[in-house]
């Protein structure tokens, strides 16, 4: 049996990975693996660096018994140039200076694109993988969407309710549990991921 290590501690992530993966792969979670919170300096300028960076944190301390995932996610908006980008978790923590919610966040991005025809967003996911010889591969994930005039739906969080998926016609916060399944760039990146670990026999 193959052992992998997430650096997370998130259930639902641990528990997609394990559904979509064969009985050959054993998935455990930092804290199953004896490893406590880290506090790991994310200040990579990508998100392929800052899951890098993550995963080479696990590393360090588990050495090689385990292959290695970590990820890193945002969003990058065209007209700003890709802001926020890896920034995404506290650009608008730093220029509003405050705690913010994620309405204010939200309401905070869409403010500033209030003036621009191209409001293309991409939300990006990339999963980083260690294997036992310390070698290491990416994963992509990616959904291209526009950002909403106002938000809308009540089916999400972070910026779902104002990440506007055209075919759609609604934003991501509008869409079932299941539409969402088909705009997840985590989900896409996963599947990517899943399919090298399962053909490759690792």
């Amino acid at each position: 049996m193959i052992k992998i290590v997430m650096a997370t501690n998130n259930n639902g992530k641990i528990k997609e990975l394990k559904s979509m993966l064969s009985d050959n792969f054993w998935v455990m979670s930092q804290r199953e693996a004896g490893i406590k919170d880290l506090n790991v300096d994310e200040n990579g300028m990508t998100f392929e660096e800052n899951a890098i960076i993550k995963a080479n944190s696990i590393k360090d301390i588990i050495r090689n018994s385990a292959y290695i995932i970590a990820e890193d996610s945002g969003i990058c908006i065209d007209c700003l140039n890709g802001y926020p980008g890896v920034k995404t978790k506290r650009a608008a923590l730093e220029e509003l200076n405050l705690q913010a919610t994620d309405y204010e966040r939200n309401e905070f991005y869409i403010n500033k694109v209030a003036n621009n025809n191209n409001r293309k967003i991409v939300w990006q996911t990339v999963i980083a993988l260690i294997d036992l010889e310390g070698k290491i591969k990416t994963f992509t994930g990616e959904v291209e969407g526009v950002v909403a005039k106002e938000q809308a739906g009540d089916n999400g969080f972070g910026f779902d309710a104002m990440f506007f998926i055209p075919q759609e016609k609604k934003t991501l916060a509008q869409l079932t549990d299941k539409e969402k399944e088909r705009y997840s760039a985590r989900k896409r990146a996963v599947e990517k991921l899943v399919k090298y670990l399962e053909e490759n026999n690792l």
